[in-house]
């Protein structure tokens, strides 16, 4: 994990989050184990950079299995540029929800 730390980090990415689920059972044998150790990595980073993790991963015993997915939208638990204190908004009023009709059921 260090090694991928190093390699996102050193090309000028950036490493937002990580989730460390710990040692879970396996729904199938991989390479001789029952169980495996789960990490989520949630950086960004260059393509160039996420192809050397992408070789590294691969050629690492340790890494049973992984894979990079491209997230289009920003991380929602990334901190967002601060923005000016917006002033304090009147209360809304309350509103009433419509009331529920049935229509007539048919049978036929």
């Amino acid at each position: 994990m260090d090694r991928i730390k190093e390699i996102i980090t050193g090309d000028g990415g950036a490493i937002v989050k990580i989730d460390e689920w710990g040692k879970r059972r396996l729904a199938y044998e991989i390479k001789d184990s029952f169980d495996g150790v789960y990490y989520i990595l949630y950086f960004t980073a260059t393509p160039k950079t996420l192809d050397e993790v992408t070789r590294v991963l691969g050629i690492t015993d340790a890494a049973l299995r992984f894979m990079p997915i491209k997230h289009e939208k920003p991380f929602a638990f990334q901190q967002q540029p601060a923005a000016a204190p917006a002033a304090p908004a009147a209360p809304a009023a309350p509103v009433a929800a419509p009331a529920a009709t049935a229509a007539p059921v048919e049978e036929v």
